[in-house]
């Protein structure tokens, strides 16, 4: 049903690359769908619901956020639930099994990544600078999620599972869903024809689109021999959609970011006069928005103004809100949003008595063009290569054989009962798809029902480094082979995976999500580092001055675990998937009496699903959660920018894990752009530059006035002279002017003296015998 208290939405032109989505309460905006490795064709299907604007249903307008994670599981609804199929019911329940992996984020464990309160205590070497006491104030945030749960990212057959998964229709192999896609035309900005006519009586009217993957159901004849039954997944739920359950996780993650960094002087939100205050109710220097009385909002304490006052929270410059171009990725932000800002967006849709619809804008990209994951051929084909050869090296061969007992045992307890093929023979390899981790996860993760031989997830396993030869099993003992198999099934695909991101000191994700920490480092350069503010090349191109507040990234696993690889082996081991609605947080601190502990007065906080990783980062303190923003500045500025062709062709020996490399190929200029561009995303490069520039200047006049000054005297002390000593010389023309010099090695070379200049001519060494 279309929400009534939803008005009319509004958008810009589907042809920018910057669209302004409605974000109508009580409903979510949206677009469309793709995986985190799925196939181009789904994401051509979704263009016609991204180019305008859209919304997706979401809680009742008095479900609250900010209550209890118990009730806000059950309080999450759906505008109603697309027909077909009888497949699993999609809702927000996790009863079959009696523990759930990591992976599949439950309520209980969603409550477990809230923002942790900041802690630091000042070091010596700032407390003996000065007689104050080092404080702090956050001034931004950038937050990377991973979208909430999902449907299966591809249909049979590329979606390889075990044998029956597509034809248990009570079970995976139907997939309906409950969340809705709505759709509204954008507004005209003039008069239409039909009120010119008289057709209307003026204003544009109200009303939305319902998007429901079910026209294909009516070509199903029921038992007639069809293949598939419509759809991909067999129902009403597009390829990748977001669940119900990823709706809930979402809404959670936007729970968390409100009570961590608003502070709109309500210190009870409970009702019960009881207080149950954390985050920056009780902490002023996380409040990143701070509405209460006395407070004037704004950033004028620090050095660069963050945000716009005068505007509402949730607008840009405040937000500046990133997704790629897929429905689970764009309703996954727009969710958190809500989480965030519900009670301001509800303030101003009441504002005045009338309907305020409020419009955030969103920036998107072509999916295929897009760059919120590492893997790009088609812009960067180096990327592939690097991953290639992680998988070509003698590391990963070594790995691989270190675990040849462990995929024997695990193929005797279950790849052979899944009904995989084989490379052929009696001693052929078994062929295990890539996509049985994801179908593990999103069976269970939804209560769907795994085969016997893999229920027997109790978590007692967990993740095991690279260095383990086994994942528990793999002994003697057939019972101890037999047990775990669904976690040590899960542990080796992972660390298969995520080998490419690790190897090589992470050239991989270096290249491949550079142009992602371009985009991020674009917001918080121009606030820890004064030159960027008018000289820095970011600056100047983003064209948005004052920075966000809030940077928020939305994309998908292969979007945080490389970003989180490239900041070295500490921050992320590699043995661990990034769960559903995984949160990654950048907060930027600004420091007073730091001292020399933060020269740069500012300081980050790094924080993955609420565990601050910051003392894991090479050049901060151990047990330090705030560590000097120039730390991560030099850590990602030599990989932290745009793909270029330098960088990116087929075959190039340049690697990212550095300041760039040239080939033997590059020319000059090429050579001197990339040094150029190094030095810019470097802390002060840009002063360093214009130094460089002044000095060149000074002494290339004064060089050049020394060698104009040394020919003229040249050429009045030898001006009709035919022979210089130390050389053999005879002429060859006095017209001409030009001699040959004739050096003991035999190389021959002729000068032309033409008044003050001398040009140099190769000779043919024949013409002197």
């Amino acid at each position: 049903m279309i929400p009534a208290s939803s008005s009319s939405p509004t958008s810009s032109s589907s042809t920018s690359s910057s669209s302004s989505i409605p974000l109508l309460l009580p409903s979510i905006s949206l677009a469309a769908s793709h995986d985190d490795a799925s196939s181009p064709s789904s994401s051509s299907s979704s263009s016609s619901s991204s180019s305008s604007s859209s919304s997706s249903s979401s809680s009742p307008a008095n479900s609250s956020p900010s209550s209890s994670p118990s009730s806000s599981s059950s309080s999450v609804g759906a505008a109603g639930r697309g027909g077909g199929g009888g497949g699993a019911k999609d809702d927000t329940s996790y009863l079959r099994y009696p523990a759930y992996h990591p992976y599949c984020s439950t309520p209980q464990m969603m409550d477990k990544r809230s923002v942790p309160p900041l802690r630091y205590a000042p070091s010596s070497s700032s407390s003996s600078s000065s007689s104050s006491a080092m404080t702090s104030k956050i001034v931004h945030v950038t937050a990377l999620i991973r979208h909430g749960a999902r449907a299966p990212y591809a249909g049979s057959p590329s979606y390889g599972c075990w044998d029956g998964y597509w034809t248990d229709d009570d079970n995976t192999g139907v997939w309906d869903c409950e969340l809705m896609t709505y759709t509204g035309p954008p507004a005209s900005s003039s008069t239409s024809s039909s009120e010119e006519e008289g057709g209307g009586g003026g204003g544009t009217p109200d009303f939305l689109f319902e998007k429901r993957y079910d026209a294909l159901l009516l070509l199903d004849g029921g038992g007639g021999g069809n293949a598939m039954k419509g759809n991909a997944l067999n129902g009403t739920c597009q390829l990748g959609q977001l669940l119900m359950k990823g709706y809930d996780q979402e809404l959670r993650n936007g729970a968390h970011l409100r009570e961590a960094y608003f502070y709109d002087g309500d210190d009870d939100d409970d009702d019960d006069g009881t207080s149950s205050a954390t985050g920056a109710a009780i902490d002023p220097r996380m409040r990143l928005w701070d509405y209460s009385n006395n407070a004037t909002n704004d950033a004028d304490d620090a050095a660069a103004a963050v945000g716009d006052p005068t505007k509402p929270a949730y607008l840009e410059p405040n937000v500046r809100y990133r997704a790629d171009d897929e429905q689970r990725t764009l309703m996954s932000g727009q969710v958190l949003l809500r989480g965030l800002f519900e009670r301001e967006l509800l303030a101003a849709q009441g504002r005045g008595g009338g309907k305020e619809t409020a419009i955030i804008r969103l920036h998107t990209a072509d999916y295929d063009m897009d760059v919120l994951t590492p893997h790009n051929p088609g812009k960067c084909p180096r990327t592939s290569e690097l991953r290639r050869e992680a998988y070509d090296s003698d590391e990963y061969a070594r790995w691989i054989e270190s675990i040849a007992d462990e995929r024997e045992h695990l193929t005797k307890s279950a790849y052979g009962k899944m009904g995989f093929e084989t490379t052929g023979g009696e001693e052929g390899e078994l062929i295990v798809p890539d996509s049985l981790l994801d179908c593990m996860m999103t069976t269970m993760c939804t209560d769907r029902s795994l085969p016997d031989y893999l229920d027997d997830y109790d978590g007692s396993l967990g993740p095991t480094p690279f260095s383990s030869s086994g994942e528990g099993g793999g002994t003697a003992d057939a019972a101890a082979d037999r047990a775990n198999v669904f976690e040590r099934i899960v542990n080796l695909a992972v660390k298969n995976f995520t080998f490419a991101y690790k190897y090589n000191d992470a050239a991989y994700p270096k290249l491949g999500m550079g142009p992602l920490w371009y985009e991020i480092m674009t917001n918080i350069l121009p606030i820890v580092d004064p030159t960027y503010r008018t000289s820095s090349s970011l600056s100047s191109s983003s064209g948005r001055t004052p920075p966000p507040k809030l940077g928020l990234f939305s994309g998908h696993d292969t979007t945080l675990m490389p970003i989180l690889a490239t900041l070295g082996d500490k921050v992320w081991p590699g043995t661990e998937w990034a769960p559903y609605a995984s949160m990654v947080l950048i907060e930027i601190h600004e420091i007073t009496n730091g001292g020399t502990a933060y020269p740069s007065g500012y300081a980050f906080r790094l924080i993955y699903n609420g565990e601050v990783l910051t003392s894991r980062m090479d050049g901060c303190d151990d047990g330090s959660e705030l560590c000097d923003s120039r730390v991560l500045v030099e850590r990602v500025a030599p990989f932290a920018r745009p793909y270029d062709d330098a960088d990116c062709k087929s075959g190039s020996s340049s690697s990212s894990s550095g300041p760039s490399t040239p080939s033997p190929d590059d020319d000059l200029m090429t050579e001197m752009e990339r040094a150029t561009r190094d030095m810019l995303v470097a802390p002060g490069g840009a002063w360093a530059i214009a130094l460089l520039v002044i000095s060149s200047m000074v002494l290339g006049g004064l060089l050049m006035w020394l060698l104009m000054r040394q020919e003229r005297r040249k050429y009045e002390g030898y001006a009709g002279r035919d022979s210089v000593t130390g050389l053999s010389m005879r002429t060859i023309g006095e017209d001409d002017g030009r001699c040959n010099f004739v050096t003991a090695s035999g190389i021959d070379s002729a000068v032309s003296t033409i008044g003050h200049k001398k040009s140099l001519d190769i000779v043919d060494e024949n013409e002197l015998i």
